[in-house]
């Protein structure tokens, strides 16, 4: 009779992570290990407990490639980082000199004045639309730094959002300090750099599943 053990899989999510962050060259042994010992393990100690080592193990690889993809190719790196930061600032910096240019025209009767209720519906659905533009911008930066940096797609667009934080704290609280009390609430501001973070990911995700694809159907074959 086959043991329960001996057919048991890894988390897929954990393998598919590793498989994103691992380069082509590398992805099948390490894989491979990490497959090895989890049989082993879930044959001594049981189904549940490899699957919280797998998971353990998983994040100390991801870590690991990060650290080694970065230390590769520091450079090269670190110019798509800049370059995505930069078309990351415009994409922010454009919708919003769009806002305040229909404030002052409307202030100065350049455009249709509107009664202050009519302008937050209107401001509403313009920061609805702003906000959209601004993920789909930021997924697009991601798919662009993730094609610059061939083999660390993950490495690069990881350390985007990394670097991205810090320095959208520090902008953020400056704000505060020249413009307090600001006239708007902290929520749109945390949503916007979630939203543009997740996005910036899905682009280095999209970026590396299509690159290794050829791959995947080889092994499968």
């Amino acid at each position: 009779m086959i043991s329960h053990a001996s057919v048991a899989r890894p988390p897929r999510v954990a393998a598919w992570l590793v498989d994103l962050f691992a380069s082509d060259g590398h992805v099948e042994s390490i894989l491979g290990d990490l497959l090895e010992e989890f049989s082993d393990l879930a044959s001594k100690s049981g189904v549940a407990s490899a699957r919280r080592w797998y998971w353990r193990q998983s994040v100390k690889t991801i870590a690991h490639l990060i650290a080694t993809g970065f230390r590769a190719a520091p450079w090269t790196i670190v110019s798509a980082i800049i370059g995505g930061y930069l078309l990351l600032g415009i994409g922010v910096w454009i919708p919003e000199r769009v806002i305040v240019a229909v404030l002052n025209f409307s202030r100065h009767g350049v455009v249709p004045y509107y009664s202050w209720p009519q302008m937050q519906s209107h401001l509403l659905w313009l920061n609805s639309a702003i906000m959209i533009g601004q993920f789909i911008v930021a997924m697009l930066v991601g798919c662009m730094v993730a094609t610059a940096t061939r083999g660390r797609e993950m490495v690069s667009t990881v350390t985007l959002v990394l670097v991205r934080g810090p320095l959208a704290v520090v902008g953020y609280l400056g704000l505060l300090v020249r413009h307090w009390p600001l006239p708007f609430s902290v929520l749109p501001f945390l949503v916007s750099y979630f939203a543009g973070s997740i996005a910036i990911l899905i682009g280095g995700v999209i970026v590396r599943m299509r690159r290794s694809a050829p791959l995947r159907r080889a092994l499968g074959a």
